[in-house]
């Protein structure tokens, strides 16, 4: 292990992945900081900019762009009380009533820090933790397999949506295009529609592209059109001293954790984590009556725990071959598309290439951090493009990515019949990530049921019989249970509650 994480740190800052990673993160800091814009749409459209690329180069500059997005978020949530992405709304709570108070700069620099904080210590975690859990992950057979794609798809669906029931539909929904083509074991066609084009199944690409990019651009479109953002206020300095980093150390450390350990459990994304860390550092904190009052306390409890889910997340998905959120779903299409499959030999099969994007996070990390402090007063200018500029490039960036996957034409209709159900079920209120994960993992799930119904006839079993014979299935499979019996009932109980306030004066009556 020593040698390969030597061998990796060497590729990794090679000119050229340096190059790579400078340039993911800028472009993530932008595409981060856009209203309206977010990690999973950038990498969404950059995955068909990495198709010539060498794989290690291309993992390279997607992770940067990872890294440099879920940080970008915080400069629109800090400076117009707009957020680039979910995971910024609860820096923006406290981030922007610093800057009404002149303290904009300092805001901005400590969620810089506190990114930087989060995100090397999530990617330390991973560069030790990975390869231990694809150790353990060795001795998992298909049973385990294909339940642990139903307790992720079902945590994905149940927890990281509002309502369950409607993320349970768009798991169901997602399993279901995911088995669009040929039976990998009998070649029977299925929902194909004598289309050549669906024999191998819906494309990755053209999936992530409509779904993410169609669907924001037609959200984008119901926008004021050229009419850009608020005025950038003045920023001021951004370094926040060094007297109040050390008072805020604990913050950072503990935030930090928090991160990482919720980027391990699929569903709860870097918008749950910051929300976390912000209400644990106010449980901490000295002062709690300032929170939502401009606490710097505050910002740095977001911004730490949501890059630290960067890391944390990183590690089901190459281990297991489970992503945990929309982001590394769109990684892991990435990843497949340069033939390598996730998972607990990838670490013993590509270990050349895996450790050199690891480290590379490290240079996205400590990048992103120069170029907020380098040039953070011009690079802000970003959250003043128009909608109406933002819409039509990124329409032709989606276009040009879905048919340069495979040189066809009839994958940019894929990719605008996938944008028009996501925007419909946008506006009903479904989540969108479960979709995608199911598409990714369907055929993961279909071959191991598969080559379990083959086990069980072979021992003359039942399905059940098969899967109650090892603890770890039955374990899994009592998980999937408590997540989704606890996802409804956590429903309800929010149904009640906004029942209640919604009308007040009922029990008066």
């Amino acid at each position: 292990m020593l040698e390969h994480i030597i061998d990796g740190a060497i590729v990794a800052f090679q000119l050229k992945h340096i190059a790579l990673a400078l340039a993911g993160a800028v472009l993530g800091i932008f595409f981060g900081a856009l209203p309206g814009v977010s990690a999973t749409l950038g990498i969404a459209l950059l995955v068909p900019l990495t198709f010539s690329m060498a794989p290690v180069g291309a993992l390279v500059f997607l992770g940067a762009v990872y890294c440099g997005a879920i940080y970008g978020g915080s400069i629109s949530a800090i400076l117009i009380n707009v957020p680039g992405t979910p995971a910024a709304v609860a820096t923006m709570l406290d981030g922007y009533e610093m800057t009404k108070q002149g303290k904009g700069g300092q805001a901005l620099g400590l969620a810089t820090v506190a990114s930087l904080v989060g995100g090397q210590l999530s990617v330390i975690v991973l560069l030790f933790g990975a390869p231990l859990v694809a150790t353990v992950a060795l001795e998992i057979r298909s049973a385990e397999f294909f339940w642990i794609v139903i307790f992720a798809m079902s945590t994905v669906g149940a927890i990281g949506a509002g309502s369950p029931l409607k993320g349970i539909i768009a798991a169901v929904l997602g399993l279901a295009i995911g088995l669009i083509g040929a039976h990998q074991m009998t070649g029977t066609l299925r929902f194909s529609f004598g289309e050549p084009a669906l024999y191998t199944g819906v494309p990755v690409v053209s999936a992530l592209v409509g779904l993410f990019s169609i669907s924001q651009v037609l959200i984008l479109a119901e926008g004021k059109g050229m009419d850009s953002q608020l005025e950038v206020p003045k920023i001021g300095s951004l370094w926040p001293g060094r007297e109040l980093l050390w008072r805020l150390r604990k913050t950072f450390v503990r935030s930090s954790i928090i991160g990482t350990v919720v980027g391990l459990i699929p569903g709860a994304g870097a918008d749950i984590a910051s929300f976390i860390g912000r209400a644990e550092a106010k449980r901490y904190s000295s002062e709690p009556e300032m929170f939502g009052k401009g606490s710097p306390e505050a910002v740095v409890g977001a911004e730490a725990a949501n890059n630290a889910v960067v890391g944390g997340s990183l590690i089901p998905m190459l281990t297991l071959g489970i992503p945990g959120n929309a982001v590394t779903a769109a990684l892991l299409g990435g990843l497949m598309i340069h033939g390598l499959i996730p998972g607990p030999l990838l670490f013993q099969e590509a270990p050349d290439i895996l450790y050199p994007f690891i480290f590379s996070l490290f240079l996205a990390n400590l990048f992103f951090a120069v170029v907020a402090f380098g040039g953070l007063k011009y690079v802000a200018k970003i959250v003043l493009v128009p909608q109406g500029v933002i819409a039509p490039v990124v329409t032709a960036l989606a276009v040009i990515g879905a048919y340069s996957f495979r040189n066809l034409g009839f994958d940019i209709w894929i990719m605008l019949t996938m944008g028009l159900m996501g925007y419909a079920l946008r506006k009903a209120d479904y989540p969108i990530a479960p979709i995608i994960l199911g598409i990714i993992l369907g055929p993961l799930a279909e071959e191991n049921l598969d080559r379990v119904l083959t086990l069980a006839g072979a021992a003359d079993l039942s399905l059940m019989g098969y899967f109650t014979q090892r603890w770890l299935t039955v374990v899994l499979m009592v998980l999937t249970c408590i997540t989704l019996v606890w996802s409804f009932v956590r429903d309800a109980g929010f149904w009640r509650s906004k029942s209640k306030s919604s009308f007040p004066d009922a029990e008066e009556d």
